[in-house]
């Protein structure tokens, strides 16, 4: 199992895809999966509402799109899965 790609935890982190994981201590979604199979987990919009720092949470997907290989990441909130910061 890949290690979370912000805390480097390995233990108890839940497949939430074939390659996708989410982290049993810090709660960050990362892996590797498709472009479109990426906006299932965080939306590709920015939200409009700040919220709390602690209840962010941060993602990190490479992904496959119609462009090859890329990267998507920062901080999104799990509740509305809008991103509040990008990188």
């Amino acid at each position: 199992m890949e290690k979370c790609r912000l805390c480097g935890n390995r233990r108890g982190n839940k497949p939430i895809g074939i390659l996708l994981y989410r982290c049993a201590k810090c709660g960050a979604l990362y892996g590797t999966c498709y472009l479109g199979e990426s906006y299932q987990h965080v939306l590709p919009y920015l939200s409009k509402q700040e919220i709390p720092p602690d209840k962010a949470r941060y993602f990190d997907f490479t992904t496959l799109g119609s462009t090859g290989i890329d990267r998507r990441h920062g901080w999104f909130d799990p509740e509305t899965r809008l991103i509040t910061q990008i990188g």
